[in-house]
């Protein structure tokens, strides 16, 4: 009878631990990796496999998290949402909607810096009509327009707002927050400063505020 070769050691408590928390972080860096896949080359430009590799995973791995392509993405979608919501959470408006608009236009500017891939997604998904298109529209875009056209129409019955249509300001505020850092190669050519330090943000969100609150007291 063949001997049996002998077992190795058992893992020990950290080498065990450290093997289930490896296995738990499969499913973020997936993501993390998608996120970064999906924003730089698009949809059909990232593939599964370039995903999993940016990962150090294995490409059925994203079956097994994700079921699917098409549900990574919405994942990816979904989880790039829920950043920006966190970031926004704790705005007060309270009596004076001028500031709490001027603080929403900084915290959106903010995000838009250190989290430029979910406004490259949009870019990359808004040009064509899609599934995707219609599923990000009426799953996470269509209520964030209701309630800054509602905010942006208070704000004009207050004359603190530019004559701007509620219809478009969406579109405006989005454009306007966040096109420096969608296009930063560009940017970083054509400004003298630092596309993220705070004198560069400080000076966006001034020029965002004077041209859409023109008659709010700094």
């Amino acid at each position: 009878m063949a001997r049996q070769p002998a077992a190795g050691p058992a893992p020990t408590g950290a080498d065990s631990s450290r093997l289930r928390r490896d296995r738990d972080n499969i499913r973020e860096l997936l993501l993390e990796s998608a996120i970064a896949e999906f924003a730089q080359k698009g949809y059909d430009g990232a593939s599964t496999t370039s995903i999993a590799n940016r990962a150090e995973a294995h490409q059925p791995q994203i079956n097994y998290h994700f079921s699917s392509k098409p549900e990574l993405w919405k994942a990816v979608v979904d989880r790039l949402f829920t950043q920006l919501d966190a970031a926004l959470a704790d705005i007060e408006f309270g009596d004076d909607l001028a500031a709490g608009f001027a603080e929403l236009v900084r915290r959106i500017v903010m995000h838009a810096a250190s989290h430029p891939e979910l406004n490259q997604i949009m870019v990359q998904e808004s040009t064509a009509p899609s599934e995707r298109l219609t599923w990000i529209t009426e799953t996470h875009v269509r209520q964030r327009y209701d309630a800054l056209r509602e905010l942006w129409t208070a704000l004009r019955e207050l004359r603190v707002a530019a004559p701007i249509d509620a219809d478009v300001i969406y579109y405006i505020v989005v454009g306007a927050t966040s096109l420096p850092f969608i296009n930063h190669a560009e940017a970083r050519m054509l400004l003298t400063g630092d596309l993220g330090s705070d004198e560069q943000i400080d000076s966006h969100v001034a020029g965002i505020l004077a041209m859409l609150l023109p008659g709010r007291r700094a």
